[in-house]
């Protein structure tokens, strides 16, 4: 036994010497390839111009086969994951390896961009300083950028990240979209976010405006939201529940200051809105899923905090996505109803509205789409409008679309107009098309 613990402390220090060894030649061929390494940049340098040559950026090794062999010969076999590491090392000339300042442009945020451009052309025609606020700021017959859109992410750390948006218009005014911070994941599945965001009001209300399947928001929310939807400066918590009657149930409570200037107020010490909504999902198939969700507004519609408007609505979405043919076929029916309980000094308004819209991928890069809408005024339930839209959308490519549009609006206040939409959208970086 004596002899098989000699034998074995005598193969140890026979290892222990060929890894100095292996060590020793590691650093000398580091220190030779060096000088060699600038020597030769130097000569081609002189000889080719430096206007035609890439050199090779300070601090880089290049290991030397020299060094390999005498590695391969000293190595022992007990010891072959480091003969696989050393070996690949030297048997391939002139690969790099960089220091960890090298992973510093990791730290920069991912930027995006995207272009929204649109033509319209309407019947009837209105003068340019007659046309009706209801159709909308700027809707005569011309061509218009309707905003290009920077998007700004990046991690800050584990734990959190930052999301800027923000547009200019084809006139040149900048606008401040969303500019938050969020914790993800937090202990109970909770995320928290503050800052300027669109609110989790029903669906498409959080959507900015290039990722909408059709060119335009439906008319219930340009009617009791405005143009630019419900958004502002707050916090927002977001829960995802325990499995209770659906496969996922999520509840958003979020608090702003800035109304939307139609149902809330925008401006005085009463500005402060609360919004909630609670989001059930579920699984029918391999293939579909069902989406059903309850939101809640509450919050003053004057200045002076005297007078209030509650929002409710409801939000209903079925999407089909057959496994084998994802890339070429997709069902979609979504639907969104709202109804305004608005204090006036006159009394209380009563109003609602909502849509229904239907898409259908049918090829890989065509989409045909439908849509109905119908809504009071928020200020007169007397006062309505009806609109039904059709849409063809076709993809270019991930990163381009185009889509026409034709659209037949009926007001019981206003002249009935009819009008055709061209819009073209575009999108380079790494966020494409992102609904937010």
């Amino acid at each position: 036994m004596w002899r098989a613990s000699l034998h074995a402390e005598s193969i140890g220090g026979v290892t222990a010497i060929r890894l100095l060894l292996i060590a020793f030649l590691a650093l000398t061929s580091v220190a030779v390839a060096a000088p060699e390494r600038c020597a030769c940049d130097s000569s081609r340098a002189a000889s080719e111009g430096a206007a035609n040559e890439t050199f090779e950026p300070p601090g880089r090794w290049v290991a030397s086969p020299l060094s390999d062999k005498m590695m391969a010969r000293h190595l022992p076999a007990d010891v072959e994951s480091v003969a696989g590491i050393t070996g690949s090392l030297g048997s391939q000339q002139g690969r790099a390896f960089y220091g960890g300042q090298r992973l510093l442009s990791a730290l920069n945020p991912e930027i995006s961009l995207t272009g929204d451009f649109a033509g319209w052309a309407r019947v009837p025609q209105f003068p340019a300083d007659s046309i009706p606020e209801v159709y909308g700021p700027g809707w005569g017959d011309r061509f218009y950028l309707r905003e290009a859109e920077f998007h700004i992410v990046a991690p800050l750390d584990p734990y959190t990240r930052g999301k800027f948006f923000f547009g200019i218009s084809g006139e040149g005014h900048f606008h401040l979209g969303e500019a938050y911070m969020e914790w993800v994941s937090l202990p109970g599945n909770l995320n928290l976010k503050v800052g300027k965001y669109r609110n989790q009001f029903g669906v498409l209300n959080r959507w900015h405006e290039h990722a909408l399947p059709q060119v335009d928001r439906p008319l219930v929310f340009t009617s009791f939201l405005g143009e630019e939807g419900l958004s502002g400066m707050g916090i927002s918590a977001s829960w995802l529940l325990p499995r209770l009657w659906a496969h996922v149930n999520e509840l958003t409570l979020e608090m702003i200051s800035g109304g939307d200037g139609v149902s809330f107020a925008e401006e005085g010490g009463r500005d402060r809105v609360a919004v909630g909504r609670l989001k059930n999902y579920w699984d029918l198939s391999a293939n579909a899923y069902l989406e059903v969700g309850l939101s809640g507004a509450l919050g003053h519609n004057d200045p002076e905090g005297k007078l209030s408007t509650r929002l409710g609505g409801v939000d209903l979405t079925y999407k089909w996505v057959p496994a084998d043919r994802a890339l070429y076929r997709t069902f979609e029916l979504r639907s969104e109803w709202l109804w305004s309980w608005r204090q006036t000094e006159q009394g209380r308004i009563k109003s609602w509205g909502g849509y229904v819209s239907v898409q259908n991928r049918f090829g890989a890069r065509w989409w045909g789409g439908v849509r109905l809408d119908y809504s009071h005024l928020p200020v007169s339930a007397a006062e309505t409008l009806k609109s039904g839209s059709v849409v063809l959308t076709y993809w270019q490519s991930e990163f381009v679309f185009l889509r026409l549009q034709l659209q037949r609006t009926l007001c019981t206040y206003g002249s009935d107009i009819t009008k055709g939409i061209l819009q073209i959208v575009w999108s380079m970086g790494p966020h494409k098309h992102e609904a937010y």
